[in-house]
């Protein structure tokens, strides 16, 4: 997952989550209640649904973005109310009907005055089972048109049957190609700084290999392959560079520093 670390913009210069951000604001913007986007974690679900926010933000939306990740029913809807509404300071203490009540107002109130109100929700495979209470009641208001709401939700795979219905057009971001993360990996490495004219062919195919396409993995071994060249300047890249990098880096736990072993080693 990409959880909620800041992403450098230059990430969405992939065609494909240019593409999805694309869809997903037409959707919301067509007014459908829901839009799904899908695919595997470190595929990208969570800057997409960042950069659609900030679309919809420029529009003239009301954007509100949080992760269903372990929240159940009472968190989710409480971190909702309390972002929302300017009189949640004692929603805590509310029953969940008071609270519903209480979101639904808020967004009644916005659509009178001509707001449109998009909720991301990203997340939602790893929310609390309880969770599709609120899915559903959200899913109710944007389907009845009574407020100006849409739901935009990221998913691993299957689209929870609480949104299922509902879905126009759902998006689906996949795994990179060879040749597309061939791409991404060159153009990010110019971007840091890092020679590429040298890497060859079985270089470019062992960067595909050992990312298996995936963008968080892709960025995540180009940063390392940064500090590799850095510490050798002039240092040749290979495949067997590139594999005994990933090695480590990618059966660490510790995945937000660079693997100092293999640094050394190479």
């Amino acid at each position: 997952m990409f959880g909620q670390k800041t992403q450098p913009s230059w990430f969405f210069g992939s065609a494909k989550h240019a593409e999805a951000v694309n869809r997903l604001v037409y959707l919301v913007e067509c007014r459908e209640p829901v839009a799904v986007l899908s695919g595997p974690d470190g595929s990208g679900r969570s800057r997409v649904l960042e950069r659609v926010g900030r679309e919809l933000k420029r529009a003239g939306d009301r954007v509100l973005m949080i992760s269903l990740a372990g929240l159940d029913s009472e968190a989710a809807l409480w971190q909702l109310v309390s972002r929302l509404s300017a009189s949640a300071g004692n929603s805590r203490s509310m029953r969940r009907h008071e609270q519903l009540n209480l979101l639904r107002d808020e967004l009644a109130g916005l659509s009178q005055c001509g707001t449109h109100t998009t909720l991301l929700l990203d997340d939602v495979h790893r929310a609390d089972a309880d969770a599709g209470v609120l899915l559903r009641f959200l899913v109710s208001l944007a389907a009845s048109g009574s407020c100006s709401v849409s739901l935009a939700a990221a998913v691993e795979s299957e689209i929870p049957e609480e949104l299922g219905a509902h879905v126009y057009l759902p998006v689906r971001l996949e795994r990179f190609t060879a040749a597309e993360s061939a791409g991404f990996a060159a153009e990010l490495l110019q971007r840091l700084g890092v020679e590429t004219e040298l890497m060859d062919a079985n270089t470019l195919r062992a960067i595909h290999e050992v990312t298996r396409g995936l963008p968080l993995r892709l960025q995540q071994l180009c940063e390392l392959l940064q500090a590799w060249s850095e510490a050798w300047p002039g240092g040749e890249f290979s495949a067997d560079t590139v594999r005994m990098i990933a090695a480590e880096a990618f059966t660490s736990t510790a995945t937000e520093a660079p693997p100092l072993r293999a640094l050394r080693m190479a």
